[in-house]
């Protein structure tokens, strides 16, 4: 089985491959308590998880949400209910219906307050009773897995308890200039980390940066993903002398954000004269562009025997670099969709990646490669495959992900694929 993927590359953006297939409804019913927020989950109710044609599954089968979030159940076809089995302590049991079966055109909508790992299924479709059919046992945490990925009509929610806002200053570190002192150099170059912690809720992200000189007038400084600033200063008509230079950052909360302290640069800029007897040599250095080339995945064939069988894919040396000059930092990650084929579907939650090493080709400190051990791909959450932090992964590095797929028991026979999504962003 090969896999099919999506390269880009693009500076300084997020590059997502994205895949919606969403019905126009025309009416809605609200169930559950609470307010809804304006996130609005939707899952497709009678069609393959992970794919785009009918079946006795949910798609997508395995969220998760925030509290307060909305989860919208759509039919797409056939004749089915969402009925809930496992729902965590202080939350009420749930019916979409609550009799009967879902109708076309009506939004069913279901707001989740209370966190924690919801599971749900067909009564149509599963009995939640071994003792009517041993392949579907009573639905707990522990098998609600093994039973999406069985392909059984059963769905998880996992509901993450609910952001606390921001409400901290952000911070300013590692002030620095070059050159300093100037030794008769007309522009110096002002860098600064910053990061907004959120004060223990959701960092909002660091919007603006700023400098003065002696307490001056504040000067715009140029925040990159969100943890450097830089600016350029012109010191050809400064005098000789030591500048107190200082640096601010301001977060993105709204109406009134919250500003840092002012960062000093440790010892001052002294602006200096080009040493006696001294010539200058010059040369300008343009910035280029974050890139990163990704390779096809291709897996042994699988002779089905009843049992889950999990296989070992390869592929050729992937690549990133990043010659934008500025030390920014950076970061690749990886999405897919589910394998889908004339069989049917295997969940992407059955595909799973390893890197743990990174050769550099040419320049400074290599990226972090990531994750350690297996892990399942997603087509919402990315996974980490590298992180330069900021001033390392200036350069080109090459690195071979792992790749292992988990082909069920239960699987139909055919040929399968999955769209791999392969970014490279700016910022740790």
């Amino acid at each position: 089985m090969n896999t099919k993927t999506t390269k880009r590359s693009t500076p300084r953006h997020t590059m997502l491959g994205l895949f919606a297939l969403l019905a126009l409804i025309v009416s809605v019913g609200i169930f559950g308590s609470g307010v809804a927020n304006a996130a609005i989950t939707t899952v497709q109710v009678g069609q393959l998880n992970g794919g785009t044609t009918s079946g006795l599954q949910y798609n997508s089968a395995d969220i998760t949400v925030q509290a307060g979030d909305t989860v919208r159940f759509v039919r797409f076809a056939g004749s089915h209910d969402v009925t809930s089995a496992v729902v965590p302590g202080g939350a009420t049991a749930f019916r979409q219906p609550a009799s009967g079966n879902l109708v076309s055109g009506v939004n069913y909508d279901q707001v989740f307050t209370v966190a924690g790992v919801y599971v749900y299924y067909c009564s149509l479709h599963y009995a939640n009773d071994a003792a009517s059919d041993p392949s579907q046992p009573a639905l707990t945490l522990a098998n609600a897995g093994s039973m999406i990925s069985g392909g059984q009509m059963v769905g998880r929610i996992t509901v993450n308890a609910a952001a606390l806002p921001d409400t901290g200053a952000p911070t300013v570190s590692n002030v620095a200039a070059s050159p300093n002192p100037t030794n008769g150099a007309t522009n110096v170059t002002l860098t600064a980390s910053v990061a907004d912690t959120g004060g223990g809720g959701t960092p909002t992200g660091v919007a603006s940066a700023r400098y003065r000189i002696n307490g001056g007038a504040s000067v715009p400084m140029t925040v990159s993903g969100g943890t450097s600033a830089s600016a350029t200063i012109n010191v050809s008509a400064f005098a000789l002398g030591v500048y107190d230079i200082e640096v601010q950052a301001t977060d993105a909360v709204t109406p009134t954000p919250y500003n840092s302290t002012w960062v000093a640069l440790a010892g001052g800029l002294t602006v200096s004269a080009m040493p006696v007897g001294a010539v200058q040599a010059s040369v300008s250095v343009t910035g280029g562009n974050l890139a990163s080339t990704a390779q096809n995945i291709a897996f042994p064939g699988v002779t089905l025997n009843g049992s889950d069988q999990t296989v070992t894919g390869t592929t050729t040396a992937w690549a990133a670099s990043d010659a934008r000059g500025t030390g920014d930092g950076w970061r690749v990650t990886v999405t897919s969709e589910a394998f889908v084929g004339s069989g049917g579907t295997i969940p992407v939650a059955n595909f799973k990646t390893q890197l743990t090493a990174v050769t550099t080709v040419s320049g400074n400190t290599a990226p972090i490669p990531s994750p350690a051990s297996f892990t399942p791909l997603s087509s919402i959450t990315p996974v980490k495959l590298l992180s330069a932090a900021l001033t390392t992964g200036m350069g080109s590095y090459t690195y071979t992900p792992a790749f292992q797929l988990t082909v069920p028991g239960s699987a139909g026979a055919g040929s399968y694929t999955a769209n791999v999504t392969v970014s490279i962003n700016s910022g740790p």
